[in-house]
């Protein structure tokens, strides 16, 4: 009944929202610069030099505020690197940021927030609202570049937008690989909160670890907040599992690794995604223990040169060269929006949405920095960015493809890569299939 209400709703909240927006007018015409200095009716002709404003539409509270945290910080990175190299066509880019609150419906209004600040493109949200406002993107023609791997993205056929990291099919097979050829897991326990973005990986990690010779021996659903998850965990350690998939809340995993640990079970290796990558879901279930048997996954920064542009720029606008895990592809979104604008010589969105691609998938001069992106633009050249995060080479539904590392916490709060999986491996999950 919950959930019927909230969708409920959602669909009045949307409803509504097609009149607001129409009063708004986030997008471009195409036709003119506004004289009001609206960033997202600019265009490169344009004398004026307003800055362009980047909506940032991020979970800043909620179970999983630290994501919108990650997120804000790599677009401020990018930000801060794009000001400090000449800005976009005479324009410095600036910041606008709405809290999603981790949540489909607060996403909406928040983006109807959002919009009040005429955003030339947006950066976010994360799987945990995307769907929320996904159409919004589409019917008002604003470019969106977000990082999240929910695998309901995997066959968009969004024209503006653009997923810059890979889907969590690509990373629950890496995770797979890892437990069948990292740790010899053949048999496995599932532990997944119950909410829609977790229940999504379930299918995913099953398909790869069951294709490729493992066996789920029991698969848990859990409620997230629950004082106890004696039960769930008694049975998902029945059968004894070499190792556990899971996903969870830091608030939620103190819980039940409180549990595992009451009923002396943690001896086996827990295996989470990105968000085990978290210092506060390592702090949730202890360090000492986080560093023994948890394991996250993060993407590798697969271009030094890229990454170190990335550091540059995340030390100027932070004060710290130890970026946030998942910063370097929101960074990458922003650096790769300038870039199209660049190309296409033109700060309206309707024109440049369709030089994404052509920056940033091959063929093209490979370039790692948005300095040596613009001066090559300049010289007539095609570009293939190549980012701080990966290859970011959209396919025909504008998603990335690239391998993982798995990380791991130790007991000082450090993260470290104690096993790589290649991108080449990743696909071998799939191809295994059959």
């Amino acid at each position: 009944m919950k959930g019927l209400k909230k969708w409920t709703k959602l669909a009045t909240v949307a409803a509504s929202f097609s009149m607001v927006a129409a009063a708004c007018g986030s997008g471009a015409s195409g036709s003119s610069s506004s004289s009001s200095g609206s960033s997202g009716s600019s265009s490169g002709s344009s004398s004026s030099s307003a800055p362009l404003v980047v909506g940032e539409l991020l979970p800043m509270s909620g179970a999983e505020a630290f994501v919108g945290q990650w997120f804000d910080h790599g677009i401020k990175a990018g930000v801060w690197d794009v000001n400090h190299n000449g800005g976009v066509l005479g324009h410095q880019l600036t910041t606008a940021l709405q809290d999603t609150a981790g949540d489909p419906v607060d996403a909406v209004t928040a983006w109807k927030s959002l919009q009040l600040e005429h955003p030339n493109f947006v950066a976010g949200p994360s799987s945990l609202e995307i769907m929320g406002v996904i159409n919004q993107f589409q019917q008002e023609k604003v470019v969106d570049l977000m990082e999240g791997g929910t695998t309901q993205l995997d066959h968009m056929h969004y024209s503006y937008v653009f997923r810059t990291f890979p889907s969590d099919s690509a990373l629950l097979a890496a995770e797979a690989y890892y437990a069948i050829h990292g740790l010899h897991c053949t048999k496995a326990s599932l532990i997944y909160t119950s909410d829609a973005n977790a229940q999504a990986e379930v299918p995913a990690v099953t398909s790869a670890f069951t294709a490729n010779g493992g066996t789920i021996l029991d698969n848990e659903q859990i409620q997230a907040g629950q004082s106890s998850y004696l039960s769930e965990v008694s049975r998902a350690f029945a059968k004894n599992p070499q190792c556990v998939f899971f996903h969870a809340d830091p608030q939620t995993a103190a819980t039940l690794f409180a549990n595992v640990r009451q009923l002396g079970k943690l001896n086996v290796h827990f295996i989470a995604g990105d968000t085990g990558a978290s210092l506060q879901l390592a702090q949730a279930v202890g360090l000492s223990d986080a560093s023994k048997w948890l394991t996250g996954m993060a993407a590798p920064a697969a271009y030094a040169a890229a990454y170190n542009e990335f550091l540059k720029a995340y030390q100027g606008q932070w004060h710290t060269n130890k970026p946030l895990p998942a910063s370097p592809a929101m960074y990458d979104a922003v650096i790769m929006a300038a870039l199209a604008m660049t190309a296409a010589h033109t700060t309206n969105p309707h024109v440049w949405v369709n030089y994404i691609t052509k920056i940033s998938n091959p063929p093209g001069i490979p370039v790692y920095t948005y300095a040596q992106g613009v001066k090559l633009l300049k010289e007539g050249k095609k570009i293939n960015y190549q980012g701080a995060s990966g290859p970011e080479d959209f396919n025909q539904y504008h998603n990335v493809f690239s391998g993982f590392d798995v990380v791991q916490f130790d007991t000082s709060g450090s993260l470290h890569t104690v096993y790589s999986v290649t991108a080449n491996q990743v696909a071998s999950m799939y191809s295994s299939k059959g």
